[in-house]
C-alpha cells in the first residue's frame, strides 16, 4: 500500500508512515465508505442475476408457447384430413347403394313385350293381337322364385306367403303387409280364341276392363270395380289354360309395388 500524504510504498499493516509520519489508518467513513459500495454491488448483481433469470424464463416459455402451436396447427390438420377421409368413404358408400338400389329396381321392372296392335271392337271389351311373346331371361331374379306347372314358369314374389288352394288352384299366395294376393292356376277344357276367353274372364267381373290385350296363345287383362284392381295373364296350351290372378286395393300403400310385381310376372311368365 501507498502513503496517502506523500505517496511512499509501505508494508501491509504500517500505521504510520516512515517518511512523513502520516497515519496510514483507513478511516471510519472510508470503510463504510467501501461497505456501502460492496452493498451496492451485492445489489446491482442480484438484480442482473433476477434479469438474466427472467430473461431466461421469458424464452422458455416462448418456446413452449411456440411448441404448443405447433402441435395445435399439426392436429388441425390431422382431424382435417380424418374428415375429409370420412366424407370421401360415406359419399362412395351412398353412390355404391344408389347405384345397387337402381339395378335392383330395373330388374324387378322387367321389360315389357310390346306389339303394333290392330284394335277389334268389340261391345265390352278392346282386343288387340300381337304375336307369341318372346322369352326373358331373368325370370328367376332376386326377389321372386318360379312356380312351373305343365311346362310353364310363372314367377311369384318371394316375400308373399302361401295359403291353402281349392278349386283350380295350383298356388295360392297373400302378402301380409298390403293384404294383396295371387293365384296360379290351370284348367282344363277350355275352348275359344284368346280374345274370346278374355272377354268371358271379364265379363265375370261386371265392368269394362282398363287395359286388355290378346295374343296367339296368351292375353292379358286389367280391371277395376272399386277399389279393387283384379289383373290376369293367361297362357293356354291346347284346350287347357294357365294363368295367374292378381288382386289388390287401389288403396294400398303397396300400390306401386304391387304395379312393378305385376309388369315383372306378365313379362316373365312364358312356356319353358
Amino acid at each position: 500500500m501507498y502513503c496517502k500524504n506523500c505517496g511512499k510504498h509501505l508494508d501491509e499493516g504500517t500505521r504510520f508512515c516512515d517518511r512523513c509520519g502520516q497515519s496510514v489508518r483507513k478511516s471510519g467513513n472510508s470503510e463504510q465508505a467501501e461497505r456501502h459500495r460492496n452493498i451496492e454491488e451485492l445489489k446491482e448483481e442480484r438484480l442482473n442475476r433476477k434479469k438474466r433469470l427472467a430473461q431466461k424464463e421469458a424464452r422458455e416459455e416462448f418456446q413452449k408457447n411456440r411448441k404448443k402451436k405447433r402441435r395445435k396447427k399439426t392436429g388441425g390438420i390431422a382431424v382435417f384430413f380424418i374428415i375429409v377421409l370420412l366424407l370421401a368413404t360415406i359419399t362412395t358408400i351412398i353412390t355404391y347403394q344408389l347405384t345397387r338400389s337402381a339395378s335392383e329396381t330395373k330388374k324387378m321392372d322387367g321389360t315389357n313385350a310390346t306389339a303394333s296392335p290392330t284394335a277389334t271392337a268389340s261391345s265390352n271389351v278392346v282386343v288387340t293381337t300381337q304375336s307369341s311373346m318372346a322369352p326373358v331371361s331373368s325370370a328367376d331374379a332376386s326377389g321372386y322364385r318360379v312356380f312351373e306347372i305343365n311346362n310353364v314358369g310363372c314367377p311369384y314374389p318371394s316375400s308373399f306367403s302361401k295359403k291353402a288352394v281349392s278349386g283350380n288352384e295350383k298356388l295360392s299366395l297373400v302378402d301380409s303387409n298390403g293384404g294383396a294376393t295371387m293365384s296360379i292356376c290351370q284348367e282344363q277344357g277350355v275352348s275359344g280364341t284368346p280374345a274370346e276367353l278374355m272377354k268371358e274372364y271379364a265379363g265375370t267381373i261386371g265392368v269394362n276392363p282398363d287395359y286388355s290385350l290378346a295374343g296367339k296363345d296368351n292375353y292379358t287383362v286389367t280391371s277395376r270395380k272399386g277399389n279393387t284392381v283384379y289383373h290376369r295373364k293367361c297362357i293356354i296350351s291346347g284346350t287347357t289354360a294357365i294363368y295367374y290372378d292378381f288382386q289388390y286395393s287401389d288403396m294400398s300403400s303397396s300400390r306401386a309395388q304391387y304395379e312393378q310385381h305385376i309388369q315383372y310376372i306378365d313379362s316373365n311368365m312364358k312356356v319353358k
